[in-house]
């Protein structure tokens, strides 16, 4: 599981629920530096097993859907219990979240994103812990090569759901990440809706897809028991689709199993 900075429970409680699935933190890094270090720290003491750092989300892209329902959750104080329960988040604020949530909601807003984030600041984030770094949004080679060189551990292709940057097609540009990572490992998601897909992209190279959206639905119509229905689904679909072309375990999959069909 990869699990946003922005959750409705607190991250420790996240990772005490993760059990034995291997959880990642998602960190969008906001432009006060000692809350994201705070946010880093935290995870790590929770039992986070590695961080992934958020590119493509220094501001937020135009989303016609959420201006078209007026909805911004944060602004109301959703999703923000990593913020209001952090110390040194907390320490900015002139009352507390209790006392006065929507000061605090619009101080995080005031804070979220990083728009000065460069490359200079890798080294920094490097430095935060000794956790695995991934870097989620990469799709040009080129960055995959100066992210390798700069000691990440991983990379994260996506194109954020296509609500950041809709027009970038993911998948066109996982081969190309996967080469220049040379043995990295390579994370991948972005459009996932079948079990198809998840082969389709471990075929391209993936180490692991992800999923966002589907178990969105999921929630919505049916609650946890509406994830395990659809993240069930998946798993059944990938497998039987190897099994129906030949292909007994992943490491049998390659990009000859896949035909380009141009047009």
């Amino acid at each position: 599981m990869v699990a946003s900075t922005l959750m409705q429970d607190p991250l420790e409680d996240v990772a005490a629920a993760l059990g034995d699935t291997p959880g990642f933190f998602q960190l969008y890094t906001p432009n006060d530096r000692e809350v994201a270090e705070s946010f880093v720290r935290r995870a790590e003491a929770a039992g986070f097993a590695g961080i992934v750092v958020t590119l493509d989300t220094w501001t937020l892209g135009y989303r016609p859907r959420d201006l078209q329902h007026a909805t911004f959750p944060q602004l109301r104080g959703y999703c923000l219990a990593n913020y209001f329960t952090d110390p040194v988040f907390r320490s900015r604020l002139a009352a507390t979240p209790e006392e006065d949530p929507g000061a605090a909601a619009i101080h995080w807003a005031m804070s979220f994103g990083n728009p000065t984030l460069t490359w200079d600041d890798l080294a920094w984030l490097r430095g935060l812990t000794d956790l695995p770094l991934l870097l989620k949004g990469i799709g040009h080679p080129d960055d995959v090569r100066r992210a390798k060189d700069a000691g990440v551990d991983g990379i994260y292709c996506s194109n954020h759901g296509g609500r950041q940057v809709a027009s970038t097609p993911a998948i066109e540009l996982l081969p190309a990440v996967v080469d220049a990572a040379e043995g990295l490992p390579v994370l991948f998601d972005s459009g996932v809706r079948s079990g198809v897909d998840v082969v389709k992209a471990l075929a391209l190279g993936a180490t692991a897809v992800g999923i966002g959206r589907p178990y969105g639905y999921g929630a919505v119509l049916g609650g946890t028991a509406g994830i395990e229905f659809v993240l069930s689904c998946l798993m059944a679909e990938a497998d039987l689709t190897m099994g129906l072309n030949g292909y007994a375990c992943l490491s049998d999959l390659s990009r000859d199993v896949l035909v380009r069909l141009d047009g």
